[in-house]
C-alpha cells in the first residue's frame, strides 16, 4: 500500500500537481488505523492508501481537500466515538492524530528554444528543482542529454506541442528561440490554451517585440498579447546567457504568491 502511495506521489510531483499526504502519526486505544498509515489525497478527491477507513477517513479526506485549497498543512486530532459534537463517528473508542502535509506545485517553465540562454535557464531550474520542458525544432538543440532534469525535451514547434492533452501544469512560458517566428509559434497558442495565472515573456529588443506584436495581432492574439513581458527577466543589466538566466529565474521567483516583490510585471 505504501508503495502505491509513494509511486503516485512521485508521479504527481513530476507532473507538478498539488496534493496532500495524510499521515497517521499517533494512535491511542482501539483504532483500525495504525501509526505510520498514509493516505494520499488529490485535489479532485481521489485517494491512494488508507488511514483505516470508515468515517474517520472520510472526514480526513474532507480536511485534506480544505488544506489543499488553502495551500497550508494542518494537524487534526479526533476521537473514534459517537459522543455529541465529535468530528468522527465511530464505535472503536480510541483517539487518532493526523498531520496533513500539502505538497504545492512549483513553478513549471515551458522554454521555447534550446540555445545558450535556454540551457543556462535549464541549469538554474534544475538547481531550484523547478520542472521544465524544452522545445526546439532543430534536432541538435533538442537533445535530452543537454537538459538533465527536464520533464521533456521535444523536437517540435509550439503550434504542435500545445495540442497535446497531457501537458504539464505550466506557470511560465518563456520565448528563448532562435527567431521571432519560433517564439510566436509558442507564445500565441499558449496564450489561448493557458489561463490567466500563467506568466508569459520573451527575450528581445523593443524593435523586435514591436514586430512580434504586429504579427501576434494578425494571428488573433488580441488583448491577450499584453500579458507577454519583453524583455523577460528582472532589469539587472544582464548580458551573458548565464546573467540573462539569473534575471529570468529571479523574475520567476518574484512572481510566486506571497513573495515580497513586484513580481512578474
Amino acid at each position: 500500500m505504501l508503495h502505491d502511495v509513494f509511486n503516485r506521489a512521485a508521479e504527481l510531483v513530476r507532473t507538478n500537481r498539488r496534493f496532500a499526504l495524510v499521515h497517521l502519526v499517533r494512535v491511542k486505544g482501539s483504532s483500525p488505523g495504525k501509526s505510520g498509515f498514509k493516505l494520499l489525497v488529490m485535489q479532485d478527491g481521489q485517494t491512494v492508501g488508507t488511514i483505516g477507513g470508515g468515517d474517520a477517513e472520510r472526514q480526513m479526506i474532507a480536511q485534506a481537500r480544505e488544506a489543499i485549497a488553502e495551500g497550508r498543512g494542518r494537524s487534526v486530532s479526533y476521537e473514534l466515538s459517537t459522543r455529541p459534537g465529535n468530528l468522527v463517528k465511530s464505535l472503536c473508542g480510541g483517539t487518532n492524530e493526523v498531520f496533513i502535509e500539502v505538497i504545492m506545485e512549483k513553478p513549471c517553465l515551458l522554454l521555447l528554444g534550446g540555445g545558450h540562454v535556454s540551457r543556462a535557464v535549464a541549469q538554474l531550474c534544475a538547481m531550484l528543482e523547478y520542472p521544465f520542458v524544452v522545445l526546439d525544432d532543430r534536432a541538435e538543440y533538442a537533445r535530452p542529454e543537454d537538459f538533465p532534469g527536464a520533464l521533456d525535451v521535444v523536437c517540435t514547434r509550439g503550434t504542435e506541442y500545445l495540442t497535446r492533452k497531457d501537458l504539464p501544469r505550466f506557470t511560465h512560458v518563456v520565448g528563448l528561440g532562435y527567431d521571432a517566428e519560433f517564439d510566436l509559434d509558442g507564445l500565441v497558442p499558449a496564450l489561448k490554451v493557458f489561463g490567466n495565472d500563467v506568466h508569459f515573456g520573451t527575450i528581445g529588443s523593443k524593435p523586435k517585440f514591436a514586430k512580434m506584436s504586429e504579427a501576434a495581432a494578425e494571428r488573433g492574439a488580441g488583448e491577450a498579447w499584453s500579458r507577454v513581458k519583453c524583455p523577460v527577466g528582472m532589469s539587472i543589466g544582464a548580458q551573458t546567457p548565464a546573467e540573462i538566466a539569473v534575471s529570468i529565474l529571479a523574475d520567476v521567483v518574484a512572481s510566486l504568491p506571497g513573495r515580497e516583490s513586484h513580481g512578474w510585471k
